[in-house]
């Protein structure tokens, strides 16, 4: 049966850049769609992010990638001669190293527009428009089946991180009170202004969203890891699981993954100039959007932001961890991130990237907080033997308790840093039930060029400090005050 869909815009198009406008949607350009090929299309085109590389010449900022997340953490610091105040590591960013109150104040004091914000609502506009009408498609087969799973997994994702990002950390205690973002699940035009919804229902949005993705996508064999397949959706399930709490709800869509053909690369047998991180990887499940971490972080001779000490020190053994030996570059400047070296390598993103690796840690997390510390060991060590050279692995036999979680976060911040979890696993830990660890960070400051130290900025232990990022400008004026911001406060200075 032969169906014509009208779909608005591709889909619409969002006036400004606001959540706000996207509910006043507009069509752009009339498209009739009479295929599922065709709604395919649309998915690759208004669904996915643009996987590419940007250049230290081409940030400008505006990109639904939230890579300045990188800054905010506590594995960066300013090199020991900062050019950030160039197109590399460029002023837009300098605010969320800061923890500024608005993040988006450049050197210069201007305020930036946050086109993440704006931009991953975009993305749900289209895909709740290709959600609504896929059902004209159920002829389709696997077809349907595939763009609908396909479509369902993306807005779990874009709404997993807006929760993340401009909302509280999930907390069991108070995620039904705290506020979460905005929920829109239907194309209709509704002449209103939205509201934030509980965090807890955004959470339970993505858990529904992924569960019935993984139902569409079962059996679904994709082209490439540019397209999200069964796996995709448990892997990012499983760290719902984990960021809420359900232990075993993680475990059991590890286990699940780990029955498909994925496998843990062993990083002793990659050459010294090799990329770990790789689409080719046998450990990349998914990846979508650009690699922005070299045009953010800065390399070579214009490093703009280093490891920092802390992470260095995390690093127990340089000499035999071969994620050190392989995804660090030294420099007189300060270390930065290598663990990409070339687009030609097989390009991935440094914040949409879903990897095997990811699955062991999840489980081995899940299995050691729900006291079941003999089976973590079992799959930390089977992880360690593939990350530090022959026989020099860390001997974790002796580790129980807080001891051995502690370790697995460790091991966690050091295989996954620089990839856009460090973050969001920082804050997760503050409210965790169990061996909660809520911490300080300090981001110390340099004078350009020359690098000379003269203060720190200081982000006080969660539930003080500015944890949550500010809702846009544009959109609290867009809802005429009827949107609830988040109270950020600025952060502590001190200089020397």
């Amino acid at each position: 049966m032969k169906k014509i869909v009208n779909i608005f815009g591709v889909l619409w198009s969002v006036l400004l850049v606001s959540c706000g406008d996207f509910l006043e949607e507009y069509p752009r350009d009339l498209l009739y769609v009479n295929s599922i090929s065709d709604l395919s299309e649309l998915l690759v085109g208004d669904g996915y992010m643009i996987s590419r590389e940007i250049g230290e010449d081409e940030d400008k900022g505006e990109t639904t990638i939230a890579s300045w997340i990188h800054l905010m953490d506590d594995d960066v610091q300013l090199s020991s001669k900062p050019v950030y105040w160039e197109s590399l590591g460029n002023a837009l960013y300098l605010g969320y190293y800061e923890w500024l109150k608005l993040p988006g104040t450049s050197e210069n004091g201007s305020i930036e527009n946050d086109y993440v914000w704006s931009g991953l609502y975009e993305h749900i506009a289209s895909l709740n428009v290709i959600l609504d009408e896929v059902e004209a498609f159920q002829d389709a087969g696997s077809d349907y089946h595939r763009v609908k799973g396909e479509a369902l997994f993306l807005r779990a994702t874009y709404y997993f991180w807006l929760v993340n990002l401009y909302a509280k950390p999930y907390a069991s205690g108070t995620a039904t009170m705290d506020l979460g973002v905005p929920i829109k699940v239907s194309s209709e035009v509704e002449d209103k202004d939205f509201v934030r919804d509980p965090v807890a229902d955004v959470y339970d949005l993505i858990e529904t969203d992924l569960l019935n993705s993984i139902v569409e996508l079962k059996g679904i064999v994709q082209p490439s890891v540019y397209r999200a397949n069964e796996s995709a959706a448990r892997a990012l399930l499983s760290r719902v699981y984990l960021y809420k709490g359900e232990w075993k709800g993680c475990d059991k869509q590890c286990d699940t993954i780990m029955q498909a053909t994925y496998r843990l690369q062993d990083l002793n047998t990659l050459s010294s100039n090799s990329s770990i991180l790789s689409s080719k990887s046998p450990e990349t499940i998914f990846s979508q959007g650009e690699y922005r971490l070299n045009a953010m972080v800065g390399f070579k001779s214009k490093v703009t932001y280093a490891l920092s000490n802390d992470l260095e020190a995390a690093f127990l053994d340089k000499s035999s961890d071969q994620r050190y030996s392989l995804g660090v570059e030294l420099s007189s400047y300060g270390n930065y991130p290598s663990k990409f070296k070339r687009w030609s390598d097989g390009g991935v993103s440094d914040c949409n990237l879903i990897r095997y690796a990811e699955v062991y840690l999840n489980k081995a997390e899940a299995l050691a907080m729900s006291d079941e510390e003999e089976g973590a060991r079992e799959v930390m060590n089977s992880f360690l033997a593939t990350r530090y050279s022959a026989g020099s692995a860390p001997d974790i036999q002796s580790k129980t308790g807080k001891d051995l979680v502690d370790f697995i976060r460790n091991e966690r911040r050091l295989e996954l840093c620089f990839e856009g979890h460090r973050w969001f696993d920082l804050r997760r830990y503050s409210v965790s039930s169990k061996y909660p660890d809520a911490k300080p960070l300090k981001h110390e400051m340099r004078v350009k060029d020359s690098g000379i130290a003269y203060g720190y900025y200081e982000l006080q232990a969660y539930p003080n400090g500015g944890w949550v990022l500010p809702i846009p400008t544009y959109e609290l004026q867009f809802t005429d005050g009827n949107m609830v911001n988040n109270e950020r406060p600025d952060p502590v200075y001190v200089e020397y």
